[in-house]
């Protein structure tokens, strides 16, 4: 079965990026056993969800020359009409529809890249079957949160925990 996954990086204080949107301070953290964890995981999806700010930063702050992800199909919600270079689907509406769709051209998992107002519309519709969250050593103080404005209780079952250098990957499913 197809299957959400969340797959994101916070910093010890739950945050996943830095006020102004940057995630300079995660590109430090490029270790082989957090590289080989990613490359695990990548091999499980074919299929990507994103916000345009996620798209955004693929492209400026990571500085890509090529698109990393051409194998496999990449869904950016926006509502902004958009070049694109990279062949991917642009797509706005209900992020339930959003996620069907993006289901019924998956063949395997699904990565729900970020950013947090997408999570959140997900958690609040219950889409996110997986959550594979990676903490990273670093106390932002302030930024973006990975779960804001939930306003509900999600009860989660642990089913793994990785440690990666500094760094510990918790996975965890629906209760």
């Amino acid at each position: 079965m197809k299957e959400l996954v969340l797959y994101i990086a916070q910093s010890l204080d739950g945050y996943i990026a830095k006020k102004d949107e940057s995630i300079d301070w995660l590109l430090e953290y490029n270790d082989p056993s957090v590289t080989e964890r990613y490359e695990k995981f990548l091999d499980s999806v074919d299929t990507i969800v994103m916000g345009y700010s996620t798209y955004r930063q693929v492209i400026e702050e990571l500085s890509v020359d090529n698109w990393p992800y051409s194998d496999l199909n990449v869904f950016v919600l926006t509502h902004r009409f958009l070049e694109n270079p990279y062949g991917v689907t642009f797509i706005h509406g209900d992020i339930k529809d959003i996620i069907d769709q993006s289901k019924n051209v998956a063949k395997k998992n699904i990565w729900l890249v970020g950013g947090s107002s997408i999570i959140e519309q997900c958690m609040k519709s219950n889409l996110i079957d997986r959550y594979i969250i990676t903490i990273i050593p670093t106390l932002l103080g302030d930024g973006i949160q990975l779960f804001k404005n939930i306003n509900q209780t999600k009860k989660l079952n642990q089913i793994g925990t990785y440690t990666l250098k500094d760094c510990i990957e918790v996975e965890y499913i629906n209760a």
